[in-house]
């Protein structure tokens, strides 16, 4: 379908309870330096004052939808179906973009040919304020993470360690990456974190991480969702990891998965199922030359989940 006026940017909003913050979202949108865009709004029926907030805009670039609850991953595609522009950045209605974001991602995009591209972060809290404690523990974890990727040469394995991406708020993804790989899938926690590998695996050269270029407010509050229940986004987090480590590092590598698996469940519900004696050092001495990346990363997995 042809359109008159067509944007270049589709900026997809996916809100939810969000009274409080949706506001700070919607105007850092609105304030980009970059103008050629559109403001999709896809309320997942919030049953706060959500829709009164969003409804005091009255902007032609803003283009607002009501739907049922059914999730971030259902609201997110709902706008990516409605989307008209090349490129789709995505906003969650608690985070807020630098006034700038759309221009310096566009940029890079269209000169590096790439087909996504995520940011470093700065982290603020519930009343925006930016936490600057380098002691903070979400704060070290990222810095953690983010040398993991400098460091490695694929971002695919790199990820594996740890998600940089952090959430589906960073995303600024060419429309049709989507058309080839799909949208977001069905998972509450890890949808952002399986998006990026999924992209990844098909050509990991055509994504970028501007690790030391920040141009995305991330609030951090007690009602993120991955906070809410960190058991069920550490269970959705093995199985994806694991998965994509069999892709990476080849079937051969199932059995010992498998095996980890079996002894994480085992330590979690204090069963004693598997011999304490045979520890993941001595497996990883038995089977795997020490030294290797295939090593490396295992005994970073183990540290992770605690294993002996």
């Amino acid at each position: 379908m042809k359109y008159k006026n067509r944007p270049e940017i589709s900026v997809v909003m996916p809100a939810y309870n969000h009274e409080q913050y949706v506001a700070d979202a919607i105007d850092s949108v609105l304030s980009q330096t970059f103008k050629n865009f559109e403001l999709i709004i896809v309320n997942d029926g919030s049953t706060d004052g959500t829709e009164d907030v969003i409804k005091k805009y009255n902007d032609p670039r803003i283009r607002y939808y009501y739907q049922k609850n059914g999730g971030s991953h259902d609201a997110i595609n709902k706008g990516i179906l409605h989307s008209r522009g090349d490129y789709v950045a995505i906003i969650n209605s608690d985070d807020a973009f630098y006034c700038d974001r759309l221009e310096v991602l566009l940029h890079r995009a269209k000169t590096e040919g790439l087909d996504f591209v995520v940011t470093a972060v700065t982290l603020i809290d519930a009343d925006s304020n930016i936490i600057t404690d380098t002691n903070h523990p979400w704060i070290m974890g990222y810095e953690k993470i983010k040398n993991i990727y400098r460091n490695y040469k694929s971002p695919l394995k790199a990820i594996l360690l740890g998600n940089y991406t952090i959430s589906t708020s960073n995303f600024f993804v060419k429309r049709t990456l989507f058309d080839e790989i799909g949208t977001l899938s069905n998972l509450k926690y890890v949808l952002d974190y399986e998006f990026a590998i999924r992209a990844m695996k098909r050509d990991e050269k055509r994504f970028r991480f501007l690790v030391d270029e920040e141009h995305l407010l991330y609030r951090l509050h007690g009602k993120n969702t991955i906070l809410s229940d960190t058991v069920g986004a550490y269970n959705e987090d093995y199985e994806l990891v694991t998965e994509t480590m069999k892709h990476v590092f080849g079937e051969g590598l199932s059995p010992f998965l498998d095996h980890l698996k079996d002894m994480t469940f085992g330590i979690k519900a204090g069963s004693g199922s598997y011999d304490r004696n045979i520890t993941l050092r001595k497996i990883l001495k038995i089977y795997i030359k020490p030294g290797t990346t295939l090593f490396k990363l295992l005994k970073t997995v183990a540290r992770v989940l605690k294993l002996p």
